[in-house]
């Protein structure tokens, strides 16, 4: 069995209306699907980065560099190939688009041994469950609209939720608080920071915010380097009881040591689709539980596939430390026509069916429908 083709398309959706998550802004929903074909016609979907918005840096690197390299080459053999791709883009660094690349190819490799097998990608890396609570996760919005959104979401069955945080302290604690009274405190709430402030500002919300019951909260600390990162939250975690969560930036094993040695954070949260694919995402959780650690992957909500959904499904249901699945308030085109029977929420939860692979089909018309090459 060979690779005949891997290749990388932007598919998505224009926004009539920007989503904000922090400092990221995007007009478009959708993300880069990598596609893996072997000569028996089997074929493997991943997908690479955040966003859509990434393609024309990341789509090179799968297309130009990663393919030729692939094809002829067993699909069988993921470590192997993992460790090709890695010395292959080892001149660009390893931090950012090349490790992106390399984590489209990854999923979709895992994916084509699912149906290559005859098995779903979790019970491949070991089953450790087979359902997981899902939290909502709304953008950043005027308080009032994310209030309503929240009180739609626990009547429609979630328990869980993450709000975003501004860069004024005080409007995020009014936000917090307004969702809270909103939703009682039977449904616990999340807060992402998203590196909105400097390490006192950030010790001040975060003492505000264990007042509200909150859960944890992620990232509050503008960092600018690795040492930065690991210095000013292991200085928050010494003067906080909330528990605090990252890691969503954060690519390959590597780059989690020293936050793990010095228990920087409580929850680590790598993204399949950047640290490095499903194989380096279940190293970091595995890495993690060594230490009592919980994993909590983080999915973009600035996709909308349902592709990078899928992936951090299969491996959370693979991982005993993995409680809890980030999930988009706001569909895109993976609910929209793309894929043939993307993933949902049932009483709270999302569960893994046992179709082979990840699970997820793209429609017939999907690349004529979906992709942004042309638009």
């Amino acid at each position: 069995m060979k690779i005949v083709s891997v290749e990388a398309i932007p598919l998505g959706s224009p926004l009539d209306q920007p989503l904000r998550w922090g400092a990221m802004v995007v007009g478009v929903k959708g993300g880069i699907v990598v596609r893996v074909e072997t000569d028996d016609g089997h074929v493997g979907l991943g997908e690479a980065g955040f966003s859509a918005e990434y393609f024309p840096t990341v789509g090179p690197i799968v297309n130009d560099q990663l393919a030729p390299m692939l094809v002829g080459q067993d699909p069988r053999d993921i470590a192997a190939l993992w460790q090709q791709m890695l010395d292959a883009t080892h001149m660009w660094g390893r931090r950012g688009i090349e490790t992106y690349a390399l984590s489209g190819v990854d999923i979709a490799l895992w994916d084509l041994l699912g149906k290559i097998s005859g098995q779903p990608v979790y019970r491949l890396l070991g089953a450790a469950k087979s359902t997981v609570r899902a939290y909502f996760a709304p953008s950043l919005k005027p308080t009032p609209e994310i209030v309503e959104e929240c009180r739609r979401a626990v009547a429609d069955g979630f328990t869980a939720m993450k709000l975003r945080a501004t860069p004024q302290l005080r409007e995020t604690v009014d936000l917090v608080a307004s969702v809270r009274e909103a939703v009682g405190h039977d449904a616990e709430i999340m807060v992402d920071g998203n590196m909105s402030f400097d390490r006192r500002t950030a010790l001040a919300l975060a003492r505000e915010l264990e007042q509200l019951g909150v859960a944890f909260l992620e990232e509050p600390i503008l960092s600018r380097s690795l040492t930065q990162y690991v210095d000013d939250y292991s200085w928050l975690a010494d003067r906080v009881s909330l528990r605090l969560a990252g890691g969503e930036s954060l690519l390959t094993r590597f780059e989690y040591i020293d936050l793990l040695s010095r228990r920087t954070f409580d929850v680590l949260q790598p993204d399949c689709t950047s640290v490095g694919g499903i194989s380096e995402a279940k190293r970091i959780a595995d890495m993690a539980s060594a230490w009592n650690i919980e994993c909590v992957p983080h999915i973009a909500c600035s996709s909308g596939t349902g592709i990078s959904l899928a992936a951090g499904l299969h491996l959370i249901l693979a991982c005993t430390n993995a409680p809890l699945i980030e999930f988009d308030a706001y569909g895109g085109p993976g609910w929209d026509g793309m894929l043939v029977e993307p993933l949902t929420v049932k009483d709270g939860h999302v569960s893994a069916d046992e179709r082979p692979g990840l699970g997820v089909e793209l429609a017939d018309d999907a690349f004529e429908r979906f992709s942004l090459l042309r638009r």
